[in-house]
């Protein structure tokens, strides 16, 4: 798996999982700034069986699955799963949500959701948002807890944008909890970040 590095909380009793690299190009991604100085073929990259292992000597009681969302491989697939059954913990993902593990053994997802408006996200990430949009249904469905994030990029993905994707929510469920991040300066880019007036 493409896990680059895990952490541990022991106040809270909660590990994170980092994927490096993202099955999308975001065209304002602050981790491309990072992955842009990470020498990949000089990084060894931890096997199923050996981020288990790391695991059950600590014995985290949540696991959080986060940073860039790979492509598809039978370990990602089947790692919340194999997190439940192995280390008995709950599994939090956190995901652009254009591939979706096995939802067993999850128990929240955390959405991030570029734009409503499926022409605006192939431009910022290079990819159809139709795939996102249903998979956020599928997890509803299975009743697991959902939560969604936008980020805010002036200029870009504007207030026009955030409120459709507020409305597209409100079609689905009006319950559910929707975060409006502001956008972090990316060097070479000419978009700024929000003022807290504009955030409000």
């Amino acid at each position: 798996m493409n896990i680059h590095r895990i952490t541990y909380n022991p106040k809270t009793g909660s590990a994170s999982l980092y994927f490096i690299g993202c099955n999308f190009r975001c065209m304002c991604c602050y981790w491309r700034q990072i992955y842009g100085q990470v020498k990949l073929n000089k990084l060894k990259f931890a096997s199923m069986g050996e981020v288990i292992e790391l695991l059950k000597k600590v014995k985290p009681n949540s696991v959080s699955i986060l940073s860039g969302d790979p492509v598809p491989n039978p370990d990602y697939m089947r790692l919340p799963k194999t997190l439940k059954e192995e280390i008995g913990c709950k599994a939090r993902l956190l995901t652009n949500g254009y591939i979706l593990p096995d939802l067993d053994g999850i128990t929240h997802v955390s959405m991030s959701i570029k734009a409503a408006d499926d022409e605006v996200h192939k431009k910022y990430t290079g990819k159809s948002n139709k795939k996102c949009l249903e998979n956020l249904r599928v997890i509803l469905k299975a009743g697991i807890e959902l939560s969604v994030s936008s980020v805010l990029i002036p200029g870009l993905l504007d207030n026009d944008e955030i409120w459709r994707i507020a409305k597209f929510l409100s079609t689905i469920d009006e319950n559910i909890p929707f975060r409006i991040i502001g956008y972090m300066k990316v060097d070479g880019l000419p978009y700024r970040a929000p003022n807290c007036e504009e955030l409000n």
